[in-house]
């Protein structure tokens, strides 16, 4: 308690001096590699969305701490070959495989910043920043299994596993980031990043002997978004 009570103190000491926040507003997209310690991983990765929250703490001019919660999907995609009940060969079928519906990651991070300054303007105009993150993700899946069938015109039994979703889980997640900030004023500016997160995930999917209950995957968001300055005014000198 009194370990909390001092990093309390610490923090709304440093917030009262002549340091700033930076709240950012991001979206964009992400992929996915092929996961680990799994029973499907899939032979290419999908496109899909990425977007988030952040506030960043500037400790000094060139050391950043904050908190990251973003949101994305973790999908892939491969092709079966598709065989009938006389083992007649019908061709390659796309099969989806969704290993996160929802994965809801929340992040620590500590950034390293390149502050630009341009002369003759007291603010910072423009950094670039590279840093790491740890933390952890929550996945949110239903667990469906979907069909479809191989022709129009077949019969039930040539239908075949279309899409195949995991179940929920919650797991570690380690990253690191790259961006760069452009401020238009003191207090609005735009931001662009790159943050390759590793995550390892234990969900309740039970099917196939549990072959689909845990896996690593590693995805790529890259994002842009908005930034906006708090707090009092961040003194570059």
């Amino acid at each position: 308690m009194k370990i909390t009570l001092t990093s309390l103190i610490l923090f709304i000491s440093l917030s009262a001096g002549a340091q700033k926040f930076e709240l950012g507003f991001n979206g964009g997209l992400s992929n996915t590699a092929k996961p680990t310690k799994t029973l499907y991983d899939g032979d290419e990765g999908k496109w899909t969305y990425a977007t988030g929250l952040n506030l960043h703490y500037n400790i000094n001019r060139n050391l950043q701490a904050g908190l990251d919660v973003q949101m994305t999907r973790w999908e892939r995609k491969t092709e079966w070959p598709l065989y009938g009940t006389n083992n007649q060969y019908m061709g390659m079928r796309n099969v989806d495989y969704i290993f996160a519906e929802r994965a809801l990651s929340f992040a620590l991070r500590f950034n390293y910043v390149i502050p630009f300054e341009a002369r003759y303007e007291d603010f910072v105009r423009s950094s670039l920043y590279v840093g790491i993150s740890a933390g952890a993700v929550a996945t949110g899946s239903e667990g469906k299994i979907e069909y479809a069938r191989a022709l129009p015109n077949s019969p039930s039994d040539f239908n075949y596993v279309s899409k195949y979703q995991y179940e929920s889980g919650y797991g570690g997640l380690l990253g690191a980031q790259i961006g760069y900030s452009y401020y238009f004023s003191r207090v609005i500016g735009v931001n662009i990043e790159f943050a390759p997160k590793f995550a390892s995930v234990k969900t309740t999917d039970s099917r196939y002997n549990h072959a689909n209950n845990t896996y690593n995957i590693l995805y790529f968001p890259t994002t842009l978004g908005l930034r906006i300055r708090l707090g009092k005014e961040y003194d570059p000198q």
